[in-house]
């Protein structure tokens, strides 16, 4: 009985697809495969095209210490400074994260950029100072 019912259903399955093919069936239309969009802000290379600056907590004003930032140059080179202990090393960015990469013995490490790269990690982006123009004597 079983090898009955093995040879049913291969017939129908048999059928089926011949009748599929025989008529055609609709297929969908090739997607056509899409790069990611471009990163405006990050070079082929995978680093900022113009050098930016995060900075994240600081100390309160009069107390020794400083802030917490990061400063991302176009060549890979990166400057980390936590309060007054600068790290440097160099980094790569892969879609929305930055691996540093630090001179030394300390280990690599990773932080995230948002999607319109506010921010990396807790760090917030610093924009340039806007150059002041000389004033005429």
């Amino acid at each position: 009985m079983k090898i009955s019912r093995l040879v049913v259903r291969t017939l129908l399955a048999a059928s089926l697809a011949a009748t599929t093919l025989a008529c055609g069936s609709p297929k969908a239309p090739p997607v056509a495969a899409q790069p990611p969009a471009a990163d405006p802000l990050v070079t082929a290379d995978g680093h900022f095209a113009a050098s930016r600056t995060y900075q994240g907590e600081c100390m309160p004003a009069g107390s020794r210490g400083g802030c917490y930032s990061i400063t991302l140059e176009p060549d890979g080179s990166y400057r980390h400074v936590l309060l007054d202990a600068p790290v440097t090393g160099t980094y790569a960015i892969t879609g929305d994260d930055v691996h540093l990469t630090p001179s030394g013995d300390l280990p690599p490490a990773t932080m995230t950029l948002s999607a319109d790269r506010s921010h990396l990690g807790d760090y917030v982006y610093q924009p340039p100072a806007p150059e002041t123009a000389p004033t005429a004597p």
